[in-house]
């Protein structure tokens, strides 16, 4: 049997790499791991990705960050590569954090309760959600999906606000407000900057479902804008008790 010729070199052709446009664009808010890793792709993708250029905008944009350390490494590049710069820099911050003794869990997530009010012009709706009904694994970042289908909620209604607040034995606390112009199906958004006890750089990450143009859901999880990872439930039980116990 004879193999068509096109589908032959289809099988063989090495993946294009990005856009230099889309790097530039896109390096400065990507982990130094996910960078590394698409250089393995292939030698096209390895010169790409290796990139002193790109490795800079990284470092560059990483050290006017709050007590950065790659404000003083920037000043040192004259005998090292940008890349080896970074990969320094985040191999020391590995090890500094695998040293650290992790603040112990003092609140159980079955003593929480969470209230999601969401609103618009014309509609409303408040739901209530009992901690102890949420099932997480140990290794699962924090999220909360509630059910506002009966608010007959519909996409495009103006003048959306949606409010997270949790309660903890008696006290209250505002985990988002936040509020759009117009309800999107196809894009959820990131709050303002959360209060946050230790100066981090967290936001609310939102995301709407919707069966056809009713919105059926909400959901929400906590995302360090730094490295932009979400909070695991831990490390979510931490961010509550700063308030609930201090």
């Amino acid at each position: 049997m004879v193999v068509p010729k096109e589908d032959d070199e289809h099988e063989h052709t090495e993946p294009h790499p990005p856009s230099w446009e889309v790097l530039c664009v896109l390096g400065p808010y990507m982990e130094p791991e996910t960078l590394a890793i698409a250089s393995c792709v292939s030698t096209t993708w390895l010169d790409c990705f290796s990139s002193d250029n790109l490795w800079k905008a990284l470092l560059t944009s990483r050290s006017s960050q709050r007590s950065s350390p790659y404000e003083v490494v920037l000043q040192n590049t004259e005998t090292i590569s940008y890349k080896h710069l970074v990969s320094a820099v985040e191999t020391d911050a590995k090890r500094r954090r695998k040293d650290q003794v992790a603040e112990a869990v003092k609140i159980l997530l079955s003593d929480l309760s969470f209230i999601v009010h969401v609103s618009t012009k014309t509609k409303k709706a408040s739901v209530y959600k009992m901690g102890k009904d949420l099932v997480f694994g140990p290794n699962d970042k924090f999220q909360i999906e509630v059910d506002v289908s009966n608010a007959a909620i519909t996409a495009g209604e103006e003048d959306v606000r949606m409010t997270w607040q949790v309660m903890y034995k008696g006290k209250f606390f505002t985990l988002a407000d936040t509020s759009r112009t117009s309800l999107d199906t196809k894009y959820g958004w990131f709050t303002e900057k959360l209060e946050d006890k230790c100066n981090r750089k967290l936001v609310g990450d939102v995301k709407p479902r919707f069966n056809q143009d009713v919105f059926e859901k909400i959901g929400f999880t906590i995302v360090d804008s730094d490295g932009w990872g979400s909070l695991l439930l831990d490390g979510f039980l931490r961010y509550l008790q700063r308030f609930f116990l201090e």
